[in-house]
Formats: C-alpha cells, structure tokens, sequence
C-alpha cells in the first residue's frame, strides 16, 4: 500500500512564501574548539571518521562532504528476527536440568573435556543482530563546469557536544555552503539544514537508500518515502554454520520499518519518483535555503510482546512524526532540541586546565601529535556522556556494542548486548556523571530478561528465578550461546546486571523505584542464584561448572578447560547480589534467611600462591597470562569490596601480570580498578594507551582512539568510550565505601581542574576544583547538595589523609575549603 502525505491545507505543500517563513536562520556555531566540540579538515570517509548524532532511538553517522554528503541511519528498534526467534532455536532441548547435572559431576571428576561437551548440548544459536536502517544521500550541482572537491576551501566539520549539532561548511565555485544537521529528542526526527550564500545552486537532490530489503519506495512533489523488511535472521560472521542474513524463514517472523524525508527550501520542485532509479529520491532547482525533516519507524512494540500486526504502522508512525516537526520553524525545532539535550549534557562539566595542544588542529591530529593533553580528557569525558545522552534515553532500547551506531547487516558481535561487562560498562557511569534517565533502558532491558529468563531458569537448570547469560539482544534472549564455553556458558549475566538496580538505589533513586522495580528483579536473580549454588567439601557454598568470561585455565597435564569449579568472578557477583537483595528486601521477606545464610558461607577471596588473586577456586596455570577480561577483580570494581592493604596488594600484583595493553574497554576497566587503588602511576600509564590512536600498533587487542574519538577494541566498541568516564569519575570522588573520598587518584597529567554536577552515593550532587602546584592534588574548594530530602543528612568527606563531617541538605550548598578538613 502507498502512503502519501496529507496534501491537505499543511505547511508540508504551502507556497514558497510560507516555506521561507518556516526556513529561519541557522544556529550560530562557534568557530573555536574547546572541550566540547570535535573538528576536522576534511569530510569523513569512513566510519569510524563520521560523527554521531542520536536522540536514544535515531542515530545518525555524519559523513560531510563537498558538493553534498552521505548520513547513514539507525533506529535502535531495528534488530533481525522477532519475538520467537529464541523458542524457535531452542525447542530440541529436552534435559536440560541432567545434562547440567552431568557436567556438574564431570568437573569434580577434572573430565572437563567432558564437562564441556555437556554444556554444549544445552546451548542454542546466537542472539539476533543489531542492524543498519537506511542512508540519505545529498548531492549538490554547482552548475556546468564547477570544480567541486578540488577548489573547496576553508572546509570545516564540526560535532558541537553543547547544542548536539553536527555542521560542515565550505567555500566554492563562488559560493559557501553550510550544512546542519540534528537529532531531536523533542521531536523524534532528524533535521537537515542546508543555506548558500551567493547564487542559487542550480539543482539539489537528496536520495534515500537501505542495505535492508525494500518492498516500497514512492516519491511525492517534496517527500519520499522507503518501505521495509527486516530479515528473520542474522548471525555474526563467525557463526557455525555461516547462514548469514536470512529472509523469509518459514514459521518465522520479522520486523517492518519506514523511512520518511520531506523537505522544504526556496528553489523549485523538480519531478522524480517516475522513474523506478528515482523512487526514493527528492529533487529541487534554485536552491539556496532548504530543510529536510527524516523519521523512522519499525513495528517493534517491546522485547517480549507482539510485533504490531498492522503493515502501514511504522510508515504512519514515521509520516506523523515528519508532518508535525515539518509544521514547525527551524528556530522552534532547534530550540526545542536544544533544551531537551542541554537539560541532560549541561548537568556536568569536567574542565581540566589549558590546553598543552594546539586547538587550532583538527581532533585526530591532536590525538596523535599531543595525546596526553588534559584537554583531550576532559573532551573524551564529555564526549562519554554525549554519547550516552545520544544512545540511550527513555523509552528507547539499551545502548548495544556500538551504542546506536552501525553500518553493518553482520557488524561485530552482532552489535549486541553482550552482558559479561560490555553492556554493564556502558552504564557504569549512569549515576555518576548525573545521566540517571540514560540507565531506564537498561532497567526496561532487565525488566523483559527477568520475565523471559524463568523458562531458561526452568528449562536448562530446574530452578526458580530467573537468568541470563552471556548475550541478549532487543527480544530479551537468556539461553546460553553455541560456542566455546568460555563465553557460551555464564549464568552470571543477569545477576551481574540486577546490581545496576540497586547503584541507582544508592545513588538516590526513589523508595518507589526500590520497591516496585528493583526489588522483584533482584529477588529473582537471587532465587536463581540460590538454587545454583551447591555445598563444598570445607562446609562453604560454591558454582560448578563455572566459567570466568572468556577466558581459559591449564592443568598440570596440560589440558585447556574453560568450565572448572567455583570462579572468583561468579561468587562475587553472587555476594554482591545477595548484600543488595538484603538492603532492599521487605521487612519480613521469607527470602531474608537464605540470603544471609547463603551469604556467611561464601569463602574468602582466594589468593594464589604467586600472591595474585585466583580466577578460579583451584589455581591453575594460565595459557593467556594477559587475557583482556579481568573478572576475577569484579569485588575491586565495579563492586564495592573495601580493600585491606593485602586485598589492594593482590590487586596489583594481578594487575601487574595482566599488563597494562589490552582492548580499549579493558583499558577502561583497568583505568577504574587502578583509581580504587589509587595508584596514580598506572593511570598515567593507562591514559597514554586510552589516547593512542586506534590502528597503529601491531597487536590485533590493542585500544586506542579512532579520529572520531569512538574507542577500539578494535573495531569500535563504544564500551570503552563509557568505561573511561567511569574511570574518570573513580579517579576524582569515591563513595563505594560509605564516605566520599576527594581527589584519590588525580595523575599528575593534570595539575589543575575543576569538575560539576557528579553525583556520588547516597544521592549527592558535587563540584569541586584543586591543583597539583605542591606535587599532590591540593584541594581548592568542593560543594555537596542533596538530590532529595531522603538522601539529605550528615556526610562523612575525606581528603588524603584529612577528614570533614559535614551536613548535607537539599535547599542548598554544603560549601567546603581545606580549612575545614582536620587529621
């Protein structure tokens, strides 16, 4: 069916006259660079040169250009498969609850071989992927014989982080073109605005295209439209076997989605979409003024609930959401953007002193030519949060491996959640950097897992609660994965994610939040965990078979197992889990018991004879001595463990074996564990790893930078763009332990700083400044405010060896200088 726009009486078909009415002015964007704002010399020619706009649901990937520009497009709502695609994989398992037994039995029998042969057989396929939705193509004719890209001059592209808007601008063939564009929150749609100054441009096209499959494509006088089908299945590229993008599985169901663009300028219309190459296409003469307005939409109602049947719902959704902005000027359209996005990105600011780099250079020069200028961190810490703010909003899905941004049908991982740290990275610095609405999707998230994970619960294991494990993606997927047990086989993913319940509980969240949303999922996790936990011989609870995230043991014989017996990182989360379950559990919870018997029978942290921590119960040799995960250290961070000095000193000794290099979500880990040991030396280590630039070393595991500031793995995982804010903030206040602790880890690389609106544990907001000008950070001054009246109260404040107890209120600022504190 096609559907057109209304061509009633609408300001989408007013006259040219009403047109330039709605086309206002552009937004002044300034020309400096600070540490808000990314530039560049050149239009971007890859992906990872792009920069991102989102509003939580569309991203976009600005690419610039000369003489036009590409914009690919994502709608986080745009996964392969549906609802059933899980039950339709896993309908052969029949034992699951035996076979477990039996590899439960082959581990104590050290026949981890067998133990693993096991556990395949109650793994299913792979989690659905997260794909690209479409692209816009602009081109721009600057008349018969106009030399385009080889005279455009003073070409500048920008990504201001303040207002969320994206600019490229150039000179040429007489004329200077300046290109904005935005994402808005406000009005779920992306905004392009195109001005010239000087003659007219003698045609504009601007082209819709999609690697998904098109079932429509219509083009109307000033819109265009794309219908389409999303596949039913999509497995990453590594698969076995390797079935690729599939399409009309039978038996099997998949989305729908729609692309609609409208746009309105000064020039004329010219006809298209009569043509079969042309549908999809708008074409305009005599432009010098134009605004395109784009929405998507697909039939996705929510992870575990029916597609919506109705065909024509995502091209409806998306025509309604194009008819309303359309309607409004281009100032009220920014301005309600901007509002939006401000009122999230200007809650906090981390200033860290001069620049020792040139600002004048384009961002990826100055990555490369002064990577440890403090004002790179502080822009890669605001970006952390722009990013989040961009990707992950309420009422939108959870920000997978790459955030909202991808331009693969088989990206990495299948741009997944893959929940044993990548996706709780992405959300460790929610709280803290004072982006508390960021974290809902991952609640939401949660919310669907807790519900889909009892079947798996039942079903694979014979126990109550619920569990998931170490992938999951928009339809709530909690079955363990095919493929090696390292990674396939980890019932730690839900329990590990609940916890992210309970931080935004300490972090000020509500008595209803705890109540009604936190604790039924962390009761259910804990039910689960429960049941797996099984009696040792020494009296004391433990898991089996047990992995620890990808990674691998070697016996004496030599044997390479991944499954053992009770690894550090399972009976810490489980610890974790059970102390937040009792902060949050009723009075008179009949689970109370349980969880603190079962919690006064966890054993000690084991500690290796080497002196570093054990990654398993039994220590083993380790065939990959610097594997890039480090969940045996998951009580250090980002749990709450206070740390005796022989606890602190197996850290860093476990630290010191990993090595610092590693993928850069590793290195963000790494980042945050050496900050709660305040061990300033290995973060100065870190960060000069953190601002390398991506591709120039040698190993396939090495992070660093792409020009465009996304973090690599590589490739890109945004992970460790989150992951670094989270370091940063454990580098300048910690609460884990009851008191707010100032400066504990500021390195030396920056002397002087000054950072606002952070936001530590039980709910309190704080600035504070300091300087290194005597060789240790000297605190200038900090400020507390409570977030509520509930987190408002007496607040124990150190500094160094230095202590202040101090009152903390709601109404106002609780004002503190070095005067204040006392030995």
């Amino acid at each position: 069916m096609s559907h057109h726009l209304d061509r009633s009486p609408h300001p989408l078909t007013t006259a040219k006259v009403a047109a330039q009415q709605l086309l206002t002015e552009l937004p002044a964007v300034s020309q400096t660079t600070d540490a808000h704002t990314l530039f560049f010399d050149a239009p971007a020619q890859e992906f990872t040169q792009a920069l991102p706009l989102g509003n939580g649901r569309l991203g976009a990937m600005c690419y610039g250009g000369v003489g036009g520009g590409r914009i690919t497009l994502n709608d986080s709502t745009a996964w392969s498969g549906g609802p059933g695609s899980e039950a339709a994989n896993t309908r052969g398992l029949k034992d699951g609850p035996a076979t477990i037994a039996r590899a439960r039995e082959a581990v104590a029998a050290d026949l981890f071989a067998v133990a693993e042969t096991e556990l395949g057989k109650v793994a299913t396929a792979h989690t659905q992927s997260y794909l690209p939705f479409a692209e816009l193509v602009f081109e721009l004719d600057f008349g018969s014989g106009a030399q385009t890209a080889q005279t455009a001059q003073q070409y500048r592209r920008t990504l201001d982080l303040r207002s969320a808007l994206h600019e490229h601008s150039y000179t040429v063939a007489g004329r200077s073109i300046t290109e904005q564009v935005y994402v808005s929150p406000a009005h779920q749609v992306m905004v392009v605005e195109l001005r010239v100054m000087g003659e007219p441009l003698p045609k504009v096209t601007a082209a819709l295209a999609s690697q998904l499959r098109i079932t429509a494509a219509t083009s109307d006088p000033g819109a265009a439209t794309l219908d389409l089908q999303l596949p039913t299945n999509a497995v990453p590229d590594y698969a076995n076997p390797p079935t690729g993008v599939e399409y009309d599985q039978p038996g099997r169901e998949s989305l729908r989605g729609a692309v609609v663009a409208h746009w309105q300028h000064d020039g004329t219309e010219l006809s298209g979409g009569k043509d079969q190459h042309d549908a999809g296409t708008l074409a305009a003469a005599g432009v010098s003024r134009l605004r395109l307005v784009l929405a998507t939409a697909t039939n996705f109602v929510g992870s575990h609930l029916p597609l919506d049947p109705h065909v024509g719902a995502p091209l409806d959704h998306a025509t309604d959401l194009v008819e309303a902005a359309s309607a409004l000027s281009s100032a009220e359209l920014f301005q309600a953007h901007s509002s939006n996005h401000q009122e999230l990105y200007e809650r906090t600011e981390l200033d860290l002193g001069s620049p020792t780099g040139d600002l004048e250079q384009p961002t990826d020069v100055r990555i490369r030519e002064t990577p440890a200028d403090p004002a790179l961190a502080a822009l890669l810490f605001n970006y952390g949060r722009y990013l989040l703010i961009s990707s992950s909003r309420p009422g939108t899905l959870a920000s997978t491996l790459q955030g909202i941004w991808n331009e693969s049908m088989q990206p990495p991982w299948s741009s997944n959640f893959t929940i044993n740290i990548n996706t709780q990275m992405n959300y460790w610095a929610a709280e803290s950097a004072n982006l508390a609405e960021c974290h809902e999707p991952l609640f939401d998230l949660l919310e669907s897992l807790s519900q889909k994970g009892r079947h798996t619960a039942r079903t694979v294991y014979g126990l109550d609660g619920w569990v998931a494990h170490h992938n999951t993606d928009a339809w709530a997927f909690t079955s363990p994965v095919a493929g090696d047990a390292s990674w396939g086989f980890w019932p730690m993913g839900g329990a590990w994610l609940a916890t992210h319940l309970a931080e935004h509980v300490r972090h000020g969240g509500s008595e209803q939040f705890a109540a009604e949303r936190a604790w039924p999922i962390i009761k259910g996790a804990s039910e689960f965990a429960l049941g797996w936990l099984v009696p040792q011989a020494d009296g004391t609870l433990g898991t089996s078979p047990s992995t620890s995230p990808e990674n691998h043991f070697q016996t004496e014989d030599g044997t390479i197992a991944a499954a053992g017996q009770s690894s550090t990182a399972d009976l810490t989360i489980i610890a974790r889990l059970f102390r937040a379950a009792l902060e949050l559990a009723p009075v008179g919870e009949p689970l109370t018991p349980q969880l603190e018997a079962a919690l006064g029978r966890l054993p000690q942290i084991p500690v290796a004879p080497d002196g570093t921590i054990s990654e398993w119960a039994q220590s083993y040799d380790q065939p990959e001595p610097t594997h890039r995960h480090v969940s045996h250290l998951y009580f250090a961070y980002p749990g709450e463990t206070e740390l005796t000095p022989d606890l602190a000193q197996a850290v860093a000794r476990t630290l010191d074996a990993r090595g610092d290099d590693s993928t850069g979500w590793s290195l963000a880990w790494k980042l945050a564990l050496r900050a709660r040991l305040k061990d300033t030396a290995a973060v100065e280590r870190l960060l000069a790893l953190v601002f390398r630039t991506a591709g120039e070393q040698h190993s396939p595991h090495a992070g660093g930078l792409y020009p465009n500031m996304f973090a690599a793995h590589p490739p890109f995982q945004i992970d460790g763009n989150f992951g670094f804010v989270a370091g940063v903030v454990e580098c300048l206040v910690q609460s884990h332990t009851g008191h707010i602790e100032l400066l504990p880890a500021v390195p030396a690389l920056w002397p002087e700083g000054s950072v606002r609106g952070l936001v530590v544990r039980p709910g309190i907001v704080l600035d504070l400044s300091w300087s290194t000008e005597t060789g240790a950070p000297t605190l200038l001054s900090a400020r507390l405010r409570a977030k509520s009246k509930a987190t408002a109260g007496p607040a124990s404040v150190s500094w160094g060896e230095l202590s202040a107890a101090v009152h903390v209120s709601d109404e106002g600022w609780t004002e503190l200088f070095p005067a204040d504190f006392s030995s």
